[in-house]
């Protein structure tokens, strides 16, 4: 679980400054309706790095020499 948390973190990061930087660049080239479309990338990318931040604080590390049932 820390793993799939640490890639969630890092796959709304990415989603968030995509959806920032390109929504806003869109918008300012006056074409509104892709605009909107891009800048709904960023709740779901806030979510996702709300979603791994929970799953890495919650989760044990993963542990090499632990060994599972």
């Amino acid at each position: 679980m820390q793993r799939v948390g640490q890639i969630a973190i890092w796959l709304g990061i990415l989603l968030t400054l995509a959806g920032l930087l390109l929504g806003f660049g869109v918008m300012l080239s006056d074409r509104a309706s892709q605009a909107v479309n891009l800048l709904a990338l960023v709740p779901i990318g806030f979510m996702l790095l709300m979603l791994g931040t929970v799953m890495t604080q919650l989760s044990q590390p993963d542990r090499p020499d632990r060994k599972m049932p």
